[in-house]
């Protein structure tokens, strides 16, 4: 008996110096407006802004399927943030046919035509951002993002961001924004608290400004 309690509390001791070794990075999205949206400002709270952190092994994809569901002669949500080898479900909720496909890359695939009430499935192996159109309605467009980390978070210009429960170590921290470059800036995660980071301009590396 006393050997299985003494069992126990070492477990339960390593568990625990296991989960407090993890950080968190924080942040602001402090992205300048271009010439294009200084007119335009509260579209341009609404963009896009996916950040992740490479650097460790590749994380394997979550067995969460996502969902883009096709109502409405749209899609919804019209952008979405899933992890390299995720599986993604594409509903059909409308009372017509769609063709959802895309030309993108390695990512390309073409559903063929499928009505009301039935759910095609796709995966995603090469990260970046994968455009997605029905041939039968050239309106509707939406956009996934592949990440090759569990370590991302997608939020607006303008916003505070957080990635927490990074296990220590050094890592790269990037971040996509459609009318932006690639934000890219080598961090080390302590092994608690907080490491701040601001995305923006002064924040990181210009990695398409160098190339």
């Amino acid at each position: 008996m006393r050997t299985t309690i003494c069992l126990f509390l070492t477990l339960l001791c390593l568990l625990t110096a296991i989960g407090a070794s993890a950080g968190t990075v924080s942040g602001k999205i402090q992205l300048g407006l271009t010439a294009a949206t200084t007119t335009n400002a509260s579209e341009n709270d609404k963009e896009n802004v996916v950040i992740w952190l490479e650097g460790q092994e590749e994380s394997k994809p979550p067995d969460t399927v996502l969902q883009i569901v096709q109502k409405d002669l749209q899609f919804s949500p019209d952008f979405l943030v899933a992890m390299k080898g995720q599986k993604v479900e594409l509903p059909n909720n409308d009372d017509v046919a769609h063709n959802v496909y895309s030309f993108t890359g390695a990512n390309q695939f073409n559903l063929g035509i499928y009505p009301k009430g039935e759910s095609r499935f796709i995966t995603l192996n090469e990260t970046g951002i994968v455009d997605l159109f029905c041939s039968i309605h050239r309106h509707m467009h939406a956009r996934i993002f592949v990440v090759p980390s569990a370590y991302f978070v997608s939020r607006h210009p303008g916003q505070n961001f957080s990635i927490t429960d990074v296990p220590p170590g050094k890592y790269t921290l990037k971040a996509w924004n459609e009318r932006s470059h690639m934000f890219v800036k080598i961090i080390t995660v302590p092994k608690k608290g907080t490491i701040i980071e601001n995305i923006g301009p002064e924040g990181g590396v210009n990695v398409a400004a160098q190339e």
